[in-house]
């Protein structure tokens, strides 16, 4: 982690004054949302996030939030000049009570995207037609369109700067060696998780991704003890003839304000 936070600083210092762009902000009730992109260090790509600004008490949520919620949904037809994005995820906390937990953001969030230009140099167009959940004492399915052309001729903004850096530098991150998931053990309906976590740990969550019609509830730490911490998710209800004994599963764990994933294939014992 602080190897990539210091490489984000350096390319953030190096591309301070690349011209930043951004859409006009889409208004609605609890949050507004907007496309922000910043040129890339390397001079070839391009840093762009969905800027998600909540309002106090409002909520959104993680790509896979659980058994409720629901996950950003995001389409980048009608683009100009881009081979290839890729939406990331900052580190998500959970809220919501034992047996309806979910996973998501409770402040202003940025979800990163990495664009790759069709033709490096080049001036790029990114659209995007989403549906977010942004939700308050009751949840409301939120569609927006979003354009923002990035053509080199904007101003140098540190805030659209400072809001990837962010969301760069709290991406879940692979697996390593002080902090990873040490076993996965499917019983009785229930998966039994065990993780290394970093001593400081005070609260940690397991969030567990199968198949895409598979929703799963994350779960708190059960006891986290000498920096181990143990979860139990319920699978009880994952669908008819599914069999997580064959099924790899994408496994991510938040300890405080950190995370880890990684792809896991559950044993029975």
């Amino acid at each position: 982690m602080k190897k990539l936070l210091l490489s984000i600083i350096i390319a953030l210092s190096s591309s301070a004054s690349a011209f930043a762009a951004s859409s006009p902000w889409f208004d609605t009730d609890g949050a507004r949302i907007r496309l922000i992109t910043l040129p890339a260090a390397d001079g070839k790509t391009i840093d762009a996030g969905l800027q998600i600004e909540l309002q106090k008490g409002w909520k959104t949520y993680w790509r896979s939030p659980g058994a409720s919620g629901l996950p950003p949904q995001l389409d980048f037809g009608g683009s100009k000049n881009i081979a290839a994005t890729k939406l990331e995820y900052p580190t998500p906390t959970t809220f919501g009570d034992r047996k309806n937990l979910t996973a998501g953001y409770v402040k202003s969030v940025t979800l990163p995207i990495a664009v790759e230009p069709l033709f490096p140099n080049r001036p790029i167009t990114l659209s995007a037609s989403g549906l977010v959940g942004i939700c308050g004492e009751v949840c409301v399915p939120v569609q927006f369109q979003l354009s923002v052309l990035e053509d080199g001729k904007g101003s140098s903004t540190r805030d659209i700067a400072s809001a990837l850096l962010a969301a760069k530098s709290s991406k879940v991150q692979a697996a390593g060696d002080g902090f990873k998931i040490m076993k996965a053990i499917y019983k009785n309906g229930q998966l039994l998780v065990a993780a290394h976590v970093p001593d400081t740990t005070v609260k940690s969550a397991v969030l567990v991704e199968g198949p895409s019609d598979w929703y799963l509830t994350p779960a708190n730490a059960k006891s986290i003890e000498n920096g181990v911490a143990q979860y139990s998710v319920d699978l009880r209800d994952i669908p008819e003839g599914a069999n997580p004994l064959e099924t790899e599963l994408r496994i991510s764990v938040v300890s405080d304000n950190a995370s880890i994933e990684q792809l896991v294939m559950p044993t029975s014992q």
